[in-house]
């Protein structure tokens, strides 16, 4: 954000400032005191434990004054809610003259890898982004992100979650955006949502949040719901299948990662990314509709998106000793990306002529369809050849119902991350899969600590 003086943001906000300077400069946002950086705001929120508990430790590492509910020991704003009090100051930070575009960027899967591919373009084009860091795509997330980017910020990409209904509206009043890119519609948090139509028009929130002169990008097969209903816009970036604006031919899976070619009308580039798996192309159309939108053409989107790095446990591929590949892309699953990693996991592993190992954590937030999109997935498995199904959590042991083949059961994934090692052969692919509340990453970080090559 733009410094501004505590006695500005005090005004903002509504405060009573119990104490502190109001000349000092506030530059940034915080709600953890271990990562509070020089000239950064406190708000201290409750959640877990207290905020203000942590208060005199974040103004010993350099905040200018706490946000808190009661006066305390360090310098202080008072306000009735920590949370909307921030959410407040960032939405004024955008609403400044100088202050970034916004691109919202929602969907159920390939967020990220949306996000960082079209931050990464758009730096390429030269352009000043800040963009979101992690999982702070909600509603505590998104505002942290808007005031810890850089003064200098000219586009701020923002991720946007959503577990019910109006989270996404909620989050564009915060942060109103100015292009709109919606990655997918599959089945995620269905047991808040219900039904994949209702799932559709919360993620068409995006796009009504929209200005008339704004910019959606989004598959061409979506549905109306998640789309705005028709809701008037400047312009329109469909991809994916045939018909769309944006489409991907040739794709082809290489050592160094993805290429295809990607065509927009009459004219086609090719595009080369160190990133694996072909159910990432999308997300990358995605992106470089993004691009096209924010005046970045296709030329220049290919070049940027060849430079992309993917974040970790998202599909990083990694070599163990005996020639052991893990597909790494443990961070979160829904019913979409679990097939898409299968399909991914079968044509490798046949195409290298190696066995296939699927490491499947359970499913989150299905609701009552739960079982049901796990024995879906468990049949695929079948169907794609998997060799040994490691079923890590309880409701992984769903997968199992629709397999017949070799199938390991683990409580958890401490339990499995300890075992696993004695079931892999030379020569293995394994594909590693689960929310993220199963907490496959330990799995993952102790295969490559014991079997890391020699």
């Amino acid at each position: 954000m733009r410094p501004a003086a505590l006695a500005e943001v005090a005004r903002i906000l509504g405060a009573n400032v119990a104490t502190g300077d109001g000349a000092t400069l506030v530059r940034g946002a915080a709600t953890d005191s271990r990562v509070v950086r020089e000239g950064d705001l406190f708000f201290a929120l409750r959640g877990r434990t207290d905020g203000a508990d942590f208060a005199p430790e974040a103004y010993l590492r350099g905040a200018v004054a706490a946000v808190a509910t009661r006066p305390l020991e360090v310098p202080t704003l008072v306000v009735g809610d920590p949370l909307e009090a921030m959410q407040r100051l960032a939405r004024w930070a955008l609403r400044r003259d100088d202050a970034p575009s916004v691109v919202g960027i929602t969907g159920t899967v390939g967020k990220t890898t949306t996000k960082d591919a079209l931050a990464t373009v758009l730096r390429y084009a030269g352009r000043r982004v800040s963009a979101t860091a992690g999982n702070y795509n909600n509603e505590i997330g998104l505002p942290l992100t808007v005031l810890g980017a850089d003064p200098r910020t000219e586009i701020l990409v923002l991720e946007m979650g959503a577990t019910h209904p109006g989270d996404i509206r909620h989050l564009c009043a915060i942060a109103p955006p100015k292009v709109g890119i919606l990655t997918a519609i599959s089945p995620v948090h269905l047991d808040s949502f219900g039904s994949l139509d209702s799932l559709a028009a919360a993620k068409g929130e995006l796009a009504l949040a929209l200005p008339e002169s704004g910019t959606l990008v989004s598959p061409v097969a979506a549905p109306e719901a998640a789309t705005g209903s028709g809701r008037p816009l400047r312009r329109r970036i469909t991809f994916g299948a045939e018909g769309a604006d944006l489409t991907a031919s040739g794709v082809e899976e290489r050592e160094e990662g993805l290429r295809f070619v990607a065509r927009l009308g009459d004219r086609s580039i090719e595009v080369s990314s160190p990133v694996f798996g072909t159910h990432l192309v999308e997300p990358l159309l995605a992106a470089l509709g993004g691009g096209l939108a924010l005046g970045v053409d296709l030329e220049e989107g290919a070049r940027g998106v060849s430079r992309l790095r993917r974040t970790g446990l998202r599909g990083e591929v990694y070599r163990l000793r005996e020639d052991i590949v893990v597909y790494d892309d443990s961070y979160n699953a829904s019913p979409a990306a679990v097939t898409a990693v299968l399909r991914y996991g079968a044509q490798q592993a046949a195409r290298q002529d190696r066995r296939l190992v699927a490491v499947l954590g359970g499913m989150f937030e299905l609701g009552g369809t739960a079982r049901a999109y796990h024995q879906e997935a468990g049949k695929l498995a079948e169907e794609a050849g998997v060799n040994l199904l490691v079923c890590v959590g309880d409701e992984a042991r769903w997968y199992a119902e629709a397999f017949s083949g070799k199938t390991l059961f683990y409580k958890d994934a401490q339990t499995a991350a300890d075992d696993l090692g004695e079931w892999l052969e030379a020569r293995d692919y394994v594909v590693v899969k689960g929310s993220r509340g199963v907490g496959l990453d330990a799995l993952t970080h102790k295969l490559k600590k014991n079997l890391t090559l020699v």
